[in-house]
C-alpha cells in the first residue's frame, strides 16, 4: 500500500522565475513570493498609491543624491531562496539591467487590508534580509510603523509614528512629515 504524505513543498525564486519564462505567470498576475508562498498583491487603492506618488517625490532627490535607486513596487532581492517581495518602494544601491536590487537600506510598504502581511511576514523576510529600516503606512489609522535594528529574523525597535510627526531615515538623510502622505 502507497504511502500518502501530504507534504508543501515551498517555491523558490527560481521556480518563479521559470514561471515567467515559461508563460505560467506574467505581468498581469499581482503575486510575490513570500517565504515559498505565491501570494495575491491587492490592485492599490487611490489613497496607498498617492502616498506612495508623493514619498516618491520627496525619496527621490535624496536616494539620488546619495547614489542609490528608488525602486517602485519591483522585486527585491533579500538573500532568500523562497522569498522576492515586490515592495511599494524601496531604495538600494543601482542593480544594473539584469538584476533586482539588493541590500535595501530602507523599505517601505502601504496598506490597509494587507496589514497583516505586511507587519508580521514581511516585516520578517525584510528583517532576515538584513533591511535596517522598514516602513509600513497605515492609511486606515493615519500613522506610520517605522522597524528598526534586525536581528535574528525580527526586528527589535519597532515604534508608531503619529500623522502630525516627523520621520527620519537611519541610513539616509531623509526627513518626511508623516501628514505629507495623506
Amino acid at each position: 500500500m502507497p504511502v500518502h504524505v501530504d507534504e508543501t513543498l515551498p517555491l523558490s525564486v527560481a521556480d518563479v522565475i521559470e514561471m515567467v519564462r515559461s508563460g505560467i505567470l506574467d505581468e498581469d498576475d499581482h503575486v510575490e513570493l513570500l517565504d515559498g508562498v505565491l501570494v495575491e498583491m491587492l490592485p492599490l487603492q487611490p489613497p496607498h498609491a498617492y502616498a506612495i506618488r508623493r514619498l516618491a517625490a520627496i525619496a527621490f532627490p535624496v536616494a539620488d543624491a546619495a547614489g542609490l535607486e528608488l525602486s517602485i513596487q519591483a522585486p527585491l532581492d533579500v538573500g532568500s531562496t523562497i522569498s522576492l517581495p515586490e515592495p511599494d518602494l524601496a531604495i538600494a544601491p543601482p542593480a544594473g539591467r539584469h538584476k533586482h536590487p539588493r541590500s535595501a537600506v530602507l523599505v517601505v510598504e502601504t496598506g490597509a487590508t494587507s496589514l497583516r502581511i505586511d507587519l508580521v511576514r514581511k516585516a520578517r523576510v525584510y528583517a532576515t534580509g538584513g533591511v535596517p529600516e522598514y516602513w509600513v503606512l497605515d492609511v486606515e489609522r493615519r500613522a506610520l510603523i517605522v522597524h528598526r535594528d534586525p536581528r535574528d529574523g525580527y526586528y527589535t525597535d519597532v515604534r508608531t509614528v503619529s500623522e502630525d510627526e516627523i520621520v527620519t531615515a537611519t541610513k539616509l538623510d531623509l526627513a518626511v512629515p508623516v501628514a505629507s502622505l495623506f
